[in-house]
């Protein structure tokens, strides 16, 4: 993806003294902001609250390949806050949205921070251990779209989403038989 960073980035991306943030934003019912940072961050009108919950991302990989690019946010499980909120919402293909920005050394953070990674929420889960517990969450990109594999089937419970009462599949499965397409 690329990239324009503005002026301000550039030179702290020059200085020795880097100080980086992730703000990430997950639409998840009404919506939900967290930072990396110790203390909450607003940009762009909306705050990010810092939180110990929000515990680590994934690397992001990039290539000029078309291809399907994940990430993984991952939460601390310990607090129920993001198991409930993904156990009581509806979550799958809502989208997701990472920046990474710079703080200055006045605690401020530097215009204007860059979209690192934007996508879907492909999976939640939960991994739990003796020592602890992570809520997990893979965003892929959109192309993730481009694999799924959508259609109807031909069976009685796709056709009669589309026609309540038709009965046409109700016995394919059993009159399959080896069809040679193509041959005679």
């Amino acid at each position: 993806m690329t990239r324009t960073l503005t002026t301000a980035v550039k030179n702290e991306l020059a200085t020795d003294s880097l100080q980086p943030i992730n703000l990430v934003y997950i639409n998840v019912d009404t919506g939900y902001r967290f930072t990396d940072h110790y203390k909450d961050i607003t940009y762009d009108s909306n705050t990010y609250s810092a939180s110990s919950l929000f515990t680590k991302l994934t690397s992001v990989k990039e290539s000029s390949e078309v291809e399907v690019s994940n990430i993984t946010l991952s939460f601390s499980g310990a607090d129920q806050t993001i198991i409930s909120l993904f156990l009581s919402n509806q979550y799958m293909e809502k989208e997701a949205e990472v920046y990474k920005g710079f703080i200055d050394s006045n605690e401020q953070v530097i215009a204007d921070p860059f979209l690192l990674f934007k996508g879907r929420i492909e999976s939640f889960s939960i991994d739990e251990s003796i020592n602890q517990s992570n809520a997990n969450i893979v965003v892929a990109s959109h192309w993730s779209d481009f694999s799924k594999i959508e259609g109807r089937k031909t069976n009685t419970g796709s056709q009669q989403l589309h026609f309540a009462n038709d009965k046409g599949f109700e016995f394919a499965s059993q009159t399959v038989q080896d069809i040679k397409w193509g041959r005679s």
